[in-house]
C-alpha cells in the first residue's frame, strides 16, 4: 500500500492550459488553482503557497503543458495577500513575494511559480486568516480562509533519559527485535498524524576522505485522531535501513551520539480530506468524489503543524546489531 505523506509536493491534480493565442473551444474563464498550507510549528518560518492557472484550449494537452504561460500567471498580474482576522475584524495582512522555481518538468514545463512569506509573529493560535488573490488584469479575485493547528506536544519523548530501542536488551547470545513507541497529546482540530524519523550518519571511503554527512527519513503511516501513540518495530526499522543502505566495504559509516530527529506533522480536517478524495481509484467505479476550499477557485488552502524532537540516542544493544556483521551488516562502526 502506497504511504500518503502530509508534506505534499505536486499538486495532485491534473489540469488542461493553453497560451492566450489558441483558439479555446468553450467560452473563456479564468481558473486559479491554489495549494498552500500554514505551518505556525517548528523551523517552519518560511510559508509557501503555490498558485497556477487552468484554461481549456483546442491543442494536445501534453503538448499545451510545455507552455510556462499555460500554467503559471504573469505575477505582475497578481496581487496576493494573507489577511489575519480575530473577532470577525482584520488585524494584520502580508503581501506574498513570487519566487520562480525550476523543477524537472516532465510532462510539465519546468517552471513553477511559489509565493512566498516570512513569519515574523504573524501566524497565531488565536486567529483566523484568509487568503486573498487579486488578478489585477482581469478583476477576478479568489478568497479561501483557514483556521490554524498548533499546541501538539510529545508526551513520552522529553528529556535526555529517552532512547530509541529496536533490539531487546536482554543479554542474549543472539539479537532479538523489540519496538520504539511515541506517545503525544492530540490536539483539538488536529484530524492526521504523520511521523518521520529522521536518521542522521556519516559515510566516508576506507581509502580515507573527509566524512560526508548522511540523512534517510523512515516514514510511518498516517495515525487517525483517535489514536496518539505509534509503536515503531524494530524489525521494520532494520529491513528500511537494510533496503536504502548498499552494502559496500569501501565505505565506513558513522551513528551520529544522537542520531534520531522525530518529526510530527499534524494536518487539519481540510487537509484530510482533500488526501482521501485524491487517493488513486482502485474500485470498479472510476468516479472521483471533488473537494475544494477555494471560493471563485479550485485546490486547496488549509493548514498544518509540525512538531521536531532533535537528537535522541539508541541503546547500546540497538547499536551493537547495527554494527555487527550478524546484525544490519551496512559496515557501521
Amino acid at each position: 500500500m502506497k504511504k500518503i505523506y502530509l508534506i505534499l509536493s505536486v499538486f495532485s491534480i491534473v489540469f488542461v492550459a493553453c497560451e492566450t493565442d489558441f483558439d479555446v473551444n468553450n467560452t473563456w474563464e479564468e481558473v486559479t488553482v491554489v495549494y498552500g498550507l500554514l505551518d505556525a510549528g517548528d523551523g517552519k518560518e518560511l510559508q509557501q503557497i503555490k498558485i497556477s492557472k487552468a484554461f481549456l484550449g483546442t491543442m494536445d494537452a501534453l503538448q499545451m503543458a510545455q507552455y510556462a504561460d499555460s500554467i503559471n500567471f504573469d505575477p505582475n498580474d497578481l496581487d496576493v495577500k494573507i489577511v489575519r482576522i480575530k473577532n470577525n475584524g482584520v488585524t494584520d495582512t502580508v503581501t506574498l513575494s513570487a519566487v520562480t522555481i525550476i523543477r524537472d518538468g516532465n510532462i510539465f514545463n519546468d517552471t513553477i511559480i511559489i509565493y512566498e512569506f516570512l513569519n515574523d509573529n504573524f501566524l497565531k493560535s488565536d486567529s483566523e486568516y484568509e487568503l486573498v488573490i487579486t488578478n489585477i488584469n482581469s478583476g477576478n479575485v479568489v478568497t479561501s480562509r483557514t483556521e490554524l493547528l498548533s499546541g501538539f506536544s510529545f508526551s513520552n519523548l522529553n528529556g535526555e533519559g529517552f532512547l530509541f530501542g529496536f533490539i531487546s536488551t536482554a543479554l542474549e547470545p543472539e539479537f532479538s527485535f523489540s519496538s520504539g513507541m511515541i506517545k503525544w497529546i492530540p490536539i483539538d482540530n488536529g484530524k492526521i498524524y504523520q511521523i518521520d524519523l529522521l536518521i542522521h550518519y556519516t559515510e566516508e571511503n576506507t581509502a580515507g576522505g573527509t566524512p560526508v554527512s548522511k540523512q534517510l527519513v523512515f516514514s510511518q503511516n498516517l495515525v487517525s485522531d483517535n489514536e496518539d501513540v505509534l509503536r515503531i518495530e524494530g524489525e521494520d526499522f532494520f529491513n528500511f535501513l537494510s533496503i536504502n543502505l548498499e552494502k559496500d566495504d569501501t565505505k565506513i559509516r558513522r551513528l551520529r551520539d544522537k542520531c534520531i530527529d522525530v518529526v510530527m506533522t499534524v494536518g487539519s480536517e481540510n487537509l484530510d480530506t482533500y488526501i482521501k478524495v485524491n487517493r488513486p481509484i482502485t474500485g470498479i467505479v472510476q468516479e472521483r468524489p471533488y473537494f475544494t476550499n477555494i471560493n471563485n477557485g479550485i485546490g486547496l488552502f488549509s493548514s498544518r503543524f509540525t512538531k521536531v524532537r532533535e537528537r535522541i540516542k539508541l541503546t547500546d544493544r540497538t547499536k551493537e546489531y547495527l554494527k555487527s556483521v550478524d546484525g544490519l551488516d551496512r559496515n557501521f562502526q
